[in-house]
């Protein structure tokens, strides 16, 4: 973007300095368009090659909330009477904190693994480990934010969110 900006300035200044000969601000006007359009037309090439790299990877992105059929792609599916969200977590202490304020569900989870001692010749090693782990999901409209539940069982956390009662 900056060899953008700077070769932009560059191109301004150089077509000042003929038109200054000349004294007709526009002459060079088609020139500096045609310009400008190589450069677009350059970064346009550069933007397919990085999105064409993209697809090819491994990560895929999923789009937030798109329906289908009755499972949101954020992860959120449509269970009739609620809502619900599973979590793989992981085994260990886990400690989490499911949250609902305004039409956003926010999932934070904190694991801690126990110390694990090694000793050598050198001496003791002592390691610990620690992750956390938020996301925040869009409620449906009719879901009940006051009416949240969890558990985590075997690794899994499952979040059930339910519905208002029409």
């Amino acid at each position: 973007m900056k060899k953008i900006i700077f070769s932009t300035i560059a191109t301004i200044s150089l077509l000042l300095a003929q038109n200054s000969v000349t004294n007709d601000p526009f002459s060079q006007m088609d020139k500096m368009f045609e310009m400008q359009m190589k450069q677009m037309e350059l970064m346009q090439k550069q933007m397919d090659e990085m999105f064409k790299a993209f697809e090819k990877s491994s990560f895929k992105a999923t789009p937030m909330m798109i329906r289908s059929s009755s499972i949101l792609s954020s992860g959120l599916q449509d269970k009739g009477d609620h809502y619900e969200v599973v979590i793989n977590v992981g085994k260990g202490d886990v400690k989490a904190d499911v949250k609902a304020k305004d039409g956003i569900l926010t999932i934070k989870v904190e694991q801690k693994q126990e110390k694990k001692e090694n000793n050598s010749s050198f001496g003791v090693m002592q390691s610990f480990s620690s992750s956390t782990f938020m996301q925040s999901f869009t409620l449906p409209k009719d879901a009940d934010s006051n009416k949240i539940d969890y558990n985590i069982k075997d690794g899994k956390m499952v979040v059930k969110i339910a519905k208002v009662k029409k």
